[in-house]
């Protein structure tokens, strides 16, 4: 067994199930950097189509689970048949791997910089009235990775959660000005639940409907950060 190949056959596995499976905030790494570059992950339209990410990891993958089998069955042929199971249990436990690891990553982290948003978990519905008149109820997760609770002032973005261009109901959607609301967060905790938002649409639209992954403002202690991981 070559030291040198069995790390990297590792290494390439490790990358594979860290490139193809979503971490805790429920997308892959791959579909981050393949937005990067200029490639959507999805190949009509946003979360839609085939994955590319997914058949691209999938083949890494293989590559990966074949070479690091094949190095350590020369040693360890036990150990190479059960590698299924050792490679299986990572792969279903990694976005709590991820999420348990953020602890650490954001040791010391307070404010908007220990808050994160699970935006592939959110979805809002709203409702614009003839007189403008706009409420939206919005379910929204955010984990607070702190040692300290924190204040934070939320508010969704209506129109650029909407994934359609040159539509009257993007118009609409656009002049609408929501009211934020306030929720606190327990240190190392988790935020999950449905709020209420009310507001006002400048140029209204009779009109319902729901959204989904909303694009969401934080605000903490007087610093806001506009989560949208635009995943194309």
């Amino acid at each position: 067994m070559s030291r040198t190949r069995l790390v990297f056959s590792g290494a390439l596995l490790l990358f594979a199930i860290i490139f193809t499976f979503n971490h805790h905030l429920g997308f892959s790494v791959g579909d981050t950097m393949l937005s990067a570059i200029g490639i959507s992950p999805y190949t009509t339209s946003y979360l839609s189509g085939v994955h590319i990410t997914l058949f691209l990891g999938l083949g890494i993958f293989a590559c990966g689970f074949y070479l690091t089998r094949k190095e350590i069955g020369k040693s360890f042929p036990g150990l190479a048949k059960g590698l299924w199971i050792v490679v299986i249990a990572i792969v279903l436990s990694y976005s709590y791997m991820t999420d348990k690891f953020m602890y650490v990553a954001k040791w010391g982290a307070s404010g908007i910089n220990a808050v994160s948003y699970v935006q592939n978990a959110s979805s809002c519905t709203f409702n614009v009235l003839k007189t403008g008149e706009t409420r939206a109820t919005c379910d929204l997760t955010l984990k607070n990775y702190g040692r300290d609770s924190v204040s934070a002032v939320l508010l969704p973005d209506l129109a650029r959660s909407y994934k359609f261009k040159d539509d009257p109901l993007l118009e609409a959607l656009q002049s609408v000005q929501l009211r934020p609301v306030h929720v606190e967060i327990e240190r190392h905790g988790t935020f999950t639940g449905k709020l209420e938002f009310y507001g006002k649409a400048e140029s209204p639209l009779f009109v319902n409907g729901k959204l989904m992954d909303i694009v969401l403002d934080v605000g903490v202690d007087g610093a806001n950060t506009v989560f949208d991981y635009d995943i194309p």
